[in-house]
C-alpha cells in the first residue's frame, strides 16, 4: 500500500481539545478485552463501534483513502497510561466484512504530550478477507511528525487507535471490519533445525553446511537469449564475482515452456561455476489472477520435480516473477499459502522465495503477511524478496525501513531486482549495497544483459557474453563499494566450509531475557564511562592470525571503544543495531552465559588497560 497522508497534527490537536475519560481493559468487552469507541472529533467516517466477546466491529460509510475527505476511526484510551515497556510486539486479526477491499493501519499516542505514532506500513485486506497483523513496538517502523522512528515512551500508552479507509487511488468504501485476537507479547524466536539444503534461519538464509549464505549476484534472462552460449555467459558472471544468478524461466503461460531438460543443465552449469541457482517464471508479472501464480507453482511441481530433487543445496525455488499488480496484503498472503501448499504437496523441500505484490515493490505485503506464509510451509523454509526501483528503492529511509522491518519479524529477505534508477523513478543504489552489507541481506541486480523498452542503461553487460561493463551499473556492481568483487563470497557447499557454531535464534532470546538487567544501567552511565575510555584516544588491540577476539563486537580485528558502544546499543535493543554470529560470540567477556551489562563493563575496562581478556 502506498504511503498515504499522516494525521500527526489533526490528532494532536483533537486529542488535546476532546480530553476524553480513561478506559480501563477489566470493565470491557472488546478486542483485547478493551472498550472502543469511535474516534471524536475527527476520522468521522465510522458510523458504530460494537464490543461482543473479545472482539470490536466498526461501521463505516463513505471511508476514503484518506489524501481527500474522511476515513473510519476507532480508539480505546487510558488517561493514566498503559506500561508496554515489556513488550515487543503488537498483534491482532482484521476481518474486512465490505464488499470491496479496505486499507487499515493503526497509531499509538504515547508519553506526557501524547505523541502520535503512525505505523509506516499500512495494510491492504480484500473483501471478506482475515489476515493477522504484527506491529513491533521497538523497532524504526512508526511515524512521527513525518520521520520514521521507533516509538517513544512505552511505559505510557495512552491510546490505541485504528483507522480503516479506501486502499489508495481507490473510491470511498463503506461496511464494517471485525478487530479481534488483540494481544501484547514478546520476542518469538524459536530454534531452527538444519536442513539439507538452503533453509531460513530467522532473518538468516543458511546452506547445507549450517553457514550464512548472502546473496551477491545478478538476474540472467535465459527464456529470452536461448540461443546465446548460456554456458559462456554464467562462466562471465561468476568469473567477475558474482556468487548466484537468478534465472528467467517461463512456464507456458505468456512464453513458450522451458523444458525439464533445459532446466537440468542450466542447474548443472551453476554448479560447474559454483553459483546458487534461483529459478523463476516469469510469466505471471503483473497479474492479479491467482491461477496464473497457481500455474507457476505446479511448473516446478509438476513439469520439474525430478530434475529439481536432490539439488536442495543449490537451488532456491522463485515460484513467481512480480505476481499481483495490487498491493493487497490478504490476497497475496492467502494466495502465496497456496503457491507453497503445491509445491510442498510434490514433495520438493528447497527453500521457496516469494516475490512482494505491487509488482514486486509492494513491500507491505511481506512486511504484513510473510509471517503467516511461513508459519503456513510445513518446510517453514520460505524467504523472500522485494524488487527496488523508484517506490520501494527511492530514499535511504524507505530502504531501511524495509529491511529493519523484515530483521525485526525474523523474516528472510533479498532484494530480489534493483537498478541505479527506473522508469518509475531513482533508486537509491549506493545505499541498497551499503545497508544489505551491513544487515547481511542479500541482492540480484538487474539485470546482466538483454532489457527494452526504455530501459536498456540497466545491462551490466554490454553482451551476453564477451562484453565490457557498463559503467554507471556494471562497475559499480561488480568493481564499486560493496559491490561482488569487494562483498560476494560462494556459499559453503561450494568450498566444503562446515559451521562449527549454531544458528543465532537462541542468542536473541538470551539477549531479550536479560533486557532488565541492561536497562538497570543508565545511558548516562554508560556514555560517561565511554568518554572517560575515548579520551585515551587510540588504545587498540590487533590479534596475529586469530579467528576470535574476545571484545571485538565489529569484528574488524580490533578491540575499541566502538565495540563497547555498539555492545551497548545491542543489549539496551536500540532499533537497528545489529551484531553478526560472530560478533555476539566475541561479546561473551565476562565468561557468563548470557549479554548484559557485566560484559559492557568488562569490555570497557580491558580496552582501558584495566583488565586482560585473553
Amino acid at each position: 500500500m502506498k504511503k498515504r497522508k499522516l494525521f500527526s497534527c489533526l490528532t494532536a490537536a483533537v486529542l488535546a481539545l476532546t480530553g476524553l475519560s480513561g478506559i480501563t481493559a477489566s470493565a470491557a468487552d472488546g478486542a483485547g478485552g478493551f472498550s472502543w469507541t469511535a474516534t471524536d472529533g475527527y476520522q468521522t467516517a465510522t458510523t458504530s463501534v460494537t464490543d461482543s466477546g473479545g472482539s470490536t466491529t466498526v461501521q463505516f460509510s463513505n471511508a476514503t483513502d484518506g489524501s481527500t475527505g474522511e476515513i473510519a476511526g476507532f480508539c480505546t484510551q487510558d488517561g493514566t497510561g498503559w506500561d508496554w515497556s515489556d513488550y515487543t510486539q503488537l498483534t491482532f486479526t482484521v476481518k474486512n466484512n465490505a464488499s470491496s477491499a479496505v486499507g487499515f493501519t493503526v497509531a499509538l499516542g504515547t508519553g506526557s504530550g501524547w505523541a502520535w505514532h503512525q505505523a509506516a506500513a499500512g495494510a491492504t485486506i480484500d473483501a471478506g478477507k482475515s489476515t493477522e497483523l504484527t506491529y513491533y513496538l521497538k523497532s524504526e517502523e512508526w511515524v512521527y511528525d513525518e520521520q520514521t522512528t521507533a516509538l517513544a515512551d512505552l511505559y505510557e500508552v495512552h491510546r490505541i487507535n485504528m483507522m480503516v479507509m479506501a486502499p489508495y487511488g481507490q473510491s470511498a468504501v463503506s461496511g464494517s471490519v471485525t478487530i479481534s485476537d488483540l494481544k501484547l507479547s514478546g520476542s518469538s524466536s524459536q530454534q531452527v533445525e538444519p536442513k539439507d539444503g538452503f533453509y531460513v534461519d530467522g532473518a538468516v538464509l543458511r546452506d547445507a553446511n549450517r553457514n550464512a549464505f548472502v546473496m551477491r549476484g545478478t538476474n540472467y534472462a535465459y527464456t529470452w537469449y536461448q540461443s546465446d552460449p548460456v554456458k559462456d555467459a554464467l562462466a562471465e558472471i561468476a568469473s567477475y564475482g558474482a556468487n548466484a544468478v537468478r534465472i528467467v524461466l517461463a512456464d507456458g503461460d505468456q512464453w513458450t515452456k522451458n523444458s525439464a531438460g533445459q532446466v537440468a543443465n542450466l542447474i548443472s552449469i551453476c554448479e560447474q561455476n559454483k553459483l546458487v541457482c534461483i529459478l523463476e517464471p516469469h510469466d505471471a508479472t503483473g497479474s492479479n489472477d491467482t491461477n496464473r501464480l497457481y500455474n507457476a507453482a505446479r511448473y516446478f511441481a509438476n513439469d520439474l520435480a525430478s530434475v529439481l530433487k536432490g539439488h536442495e543445496d543449490t537451488v532456491i525455488i522463485n515460484i513467481a516473477n512480480e505476481w499481483m499488480s495490487d498491493s493487497n496484503d490478504s490476497g497475496w498472503q492467502s494466495a502465496y499459502i497456496e503457491a507453497v501448499k503445491i509445491i510442498r504437496n510434490a514433495g520438493l523441500k528447497h527453500c521457496i522465495m516469494c516475490d512482494a505484490g505491487g509488482y514486486g515493490q509492494g513491500y507491505s505485503t511481506i512486511i504484513n503477511g510473510g509471517k503467516a506464509v511461513l508459519d503456513a510451509d510445513p518446510e517453514k523454509n520460505c524467504m523472500f524478496s522485494i524488487h527496488m526501483y523508484g517506490y520501494a528503492g527511492k530514499d535511504a529511509s524507505t530502504i531501511k525501513t524495509i529491511i529493519d522491518s523484515m530483521r525485526t519479524r525474523e523474516l528472510c529477505l533479498c532484494v530480489g531486482e534493483f537498478g541505479y534508477k527506473h522508469s518509475d523513478g531513482d533508486v537509491d543504489e549506493a545505499f541498497i549495497l551499503s545497508y544489505c552489507q551491513q544487515t547481511g541481506t542479500g541482492w540480484l541486480s538487474w539485470s546482466w544483459y538483454g532489457n527494452g523498452g526504455g530501459v536498456e542503461y540497466l545491462d551490466m553487460s554490454s553482451k551476453n557474453v564477451g562484453g565490457t561493463l557498463s559503467s554507471e551499473w556494471g562497475q559499480v556492481i561488480v568493481n564499486g563499494a560493496n559491490g561482488w568483487k569487494e562483498t560476494s563470497k560462494l556459499a559453503s557447499v561450494f568450498t566444503g566450509e562446515v559451521a562449527e557454531t549454531t544458528t543465532t535464534t537462541t542468542t536473541t532470546t538470551t539477549v531479550t531475557t536479560t533486557t532488565t538487567v541492561i536497562e538497570t544501567t543508565t545511558t548516562e552511565e554508560i556514555t560517561t564511562t565511554t568518554q572517560e575510555i575515548t579520551t585515551t584516544a587510540e588504545i587498540t588491540t590487533e590479534p596475529q592470525n586469530v579467528s576470535r577476539l574476545k571484545g571485538d563486537v565489529d569484528c574488524n580485528r580490533k578491540r575499541n571503544v566502538a565495540d563497547a558502544i555498539l555492545l551497548a546499543q545491542y543489549c539496551a535493543e536500540i532499533s537497528g543495531t545489529y551484531v553478526s554470529p560472530q560478533g555476539l560470540e566475541n561479546a561473551e567477556v565476562d565468561g557468563m552465559a548470557g549479554l548484559n551489562s557485566d560484559d559492557i563493563s568488562v569490555l570497557l575496562q580491558a580496552i582501558a588497560g584495566l583488565t586482560p581478556l585473553d
